[in-house]
């Protein structure tokens, strides 16, 4: 039986959490600050490659019930004892497909607890708890789904050097052995290692990642001869360039080198070792390293599109926003945030937003963006995003800054209806869960209302819902509007200043800023009675009027001063 979910505690950084996959998908990604515990949760899969899973660790698991491990428990040719009936007629078939999860403390699986079934057996409570003993038994021996495959490592720390002959070949993770296997291919008679692989298989793939950058007509292997007649074994790795002939690896660049690597991983060791790609779990550590981000965003989507045909798995560890802008709206990959409290690391899996809506990719804003933030500032528009910057620089005497400390995004106004900032135990499959994207959280809205009681006076169910979700979660803030909207914090006199209009009042609370489409409320908006305008870009007015505001100016427009420090306080939080 497969464990298709995998949590684990009990080892290195990870001893007071737990930690893991609720899935393993083609790709996973996994993201997280210096030190976090990135590379040990490599270690980590490592090991689950093993025959077992290793000992001295809690798990908790999950799997889909299979015919074999049933019929291991609950024989054909059996009747009668606790179960009652036929083992396998009454009751091990009843199970197949069945989802079901469980712990392992002390190697033996316990706490076994059925996810879309019950145990209930017609004949009683005791053929009931028969069966939960025989479905435990069932479970012992399962394995996850990377069980028993060959592990590949790339780590950060690499490099191609020119190497001395050895008639055994082995890739290491750090690239020690590369020039020996390229030489073994290109040099050999033997037709175990045919230089068809190198000079044919590898250099197309390395032509279609370097696409336009640049065309490799040849790889060949050269041994270095300083003319002074001594005998030389140094071999080393050369590349021919259209217009630039033969060119050595080690007068290149370092990601020219990772591309190489990377290949031998995927395409030539599976063919020395006689193992297709599928029996392999292959692991690269920073890609990103020495390589642009034109060239890394080419070499990611062929990584991506050899793991798919071929069936393998890959896991990549990653702090460049190409990776996650690549991998972020992918259906094959999944992002894997590690963090670290102190004292224990704890792992979060941030996919599954992607597959409830295009919302984010809609409103023009990166995965990388909100995945690599310490939190995100959810606005309506980008009009909100001048205003909001302006306001926490005035505020935190411009200690706080955008793309540093906090980043903004839109939810796009009336799109707010259709999303969600809630924990994945209660979100509703129809709406987007932003809060997936990014924990740490503060949510602005416009109240929309038009008066202090009576007629206009009551918040939007779609503002209130969402007020009510994020004060839920901890570390989190939403401000709904005390005012109509942001633009009726304005003052007069910043207002004034801006379009050089003299001195003018403030906006009212709940005065109407824009033109309203209703005739019978022509001229009433404060932008037509006092800007003599009946239209207005909005993010052209918040550029003309924020560098003219001052933190003296706003300390009295209604609840603003009060909310931007408690903003300011959660973005302290997040960085803290």
């Amino acid at each position: 039986m497969i464990i298709d979910s995998l949590q684990f505690r009990g080892r290195s950084c990870f001893r007071n959490n737990w930690i893991g996959f609720s899935s393993i998908k083609p790709v996973n990604v996994i993201i997280g600050r210096n030190n976090s515990g990135k590379s040990q949760l490599i270690d980590t899969v490592s090991e689950l490659c093993g025959s077992s899973l290793p000992n001295g660790w809690e798990y908790r698991c999950r799997g889909v019930l299979d015919e074999q491990s049933l019929r291991r428990v609950f024989p054909e040719n059996t009747s009668a004892g606790e179960l009652k009936g036929n083992h396998w007629t009454d009751h091990g078939r009843l199970f197949l497909g069945k989802t079901v999860a469980w712990q392992i403390h002390g190697g033996s699986p316990n706490d076994v607890r059925p996810v879309d079934f019950a145990f209930d057996s017609k004949w009683g409570e005791r053929s009931t708890e028969a069966r939960r003993n025989q479905i435990s038994q069932a479970l012992t021996g399962a394995c996850c789904s990377l069980s028993g495959r060959r592990f590949r490592r790339l780590t950060a720390e690499r490099d191609i050097q020119p190497e001395s002959l050895s008639n055994s070949i082995s890739l290491n993770p750090n690239g020690a052995g590369a020039t020996n296997i390229v030489r073994k291919y290109l040099t050999t008679t033997n037709v175990e290692y045919p230089r068809e692989v190198i000079q044919r298989t590898l250099l197309e793939a390395f032509n279609e990642i370097f696409g336009s950058d640049g065309r490799f007509t040849e790889i060949i292997v050269r041994i270095h001869d300083d003319g002074s007649g001594a005998r030389q074994d140094k071999w080393e790795v050369f590349l021919t360039e259209d217009k630039k002939g033969p060119i050595a690896l080690s007068a290149s660049g370092s990601g020219l080198k990772t591309i190489l690597l990377v290949l031998l991983n995927l395409l030539v060791v599976p063919h020395f070792e006689k193992v297709p790609a599928k029996d392999f779990v292959f692991a690269f550590e920073e890609l990103e390293n020495n390589v642009h981000p034109a060239l890394l965003r080419r070499l990611l989507r062929f990584v991506e599109a050899f793991v798919v045909h071929e069936g393998t798995t890959m896991f990549l560890t990653t702090h460049a926003s190409t990776a996650l802008d690549v991998f972020g709206v992918s259906d094959h990959a999944q992002i894997i945030h590690v963090t670290h409290d102190g004292e224990s690391a704890h792992t979060h899996e941030i996919s599954a937003h992607f597959d409830k809506m295009n919302v984010i990719s809609q409103l023009g804003v990166k995965p990388s963006d909100l995945l690599q933030a310490n939190g995100v500032v959810w606005l309506e528009g980008p009009s909100d995003r001048v205003y909001m910057n302006r306001w926490i620089e005035l505020f935190s005497a411009g200690r706080l800054r955008e793309g540093r400390d906090y980043q903004c995004a839109f939810y796009g106004g009336a799109l707010l209806a259709r999303s969600q900032f809630t924990s994945p135990d209660d979100e509703q499959n129809n709406l987007a869960n932003l809060l997936r994207i990014n924990p740490n959280v503060v949510v602005v809205c416009d109240s929309d209302l038009t008066a202090a009681s009576g007629p206009g006076s009551e918040l939007k169910a779609r503002a209130a819902r969402i007020r009510e979700e994020v004060d839920r979660i901890p570390n989190a803030h939403a401000w709904v509007t005390q005012a109509k909207e942001i633009e009726n914090y304005l003052p007069g006199t910043a207002i004034g200043e801006a379009f050089e209009c003299g001195p003018i009042p403030d906006p009212g609370i709940f005065e109407s800023f824009f033109p309203s489409q209703r005739a019978d409320t022509t001229g009433q908006s404060f932008l037509e009675a006092h800007l003599k305008r009946k239209t207005i870009d909005k993010v052209e007015l918040a550029l003309c009027v924020s560098p003219c505001l001052s933190q003296s100016v706003l300390e009295s427009r209604f609840d603003l001063p009060a909310q931007i420090q408690e903003i300011i306080e959660k973005i302290n939080s997040w960085n803290s």
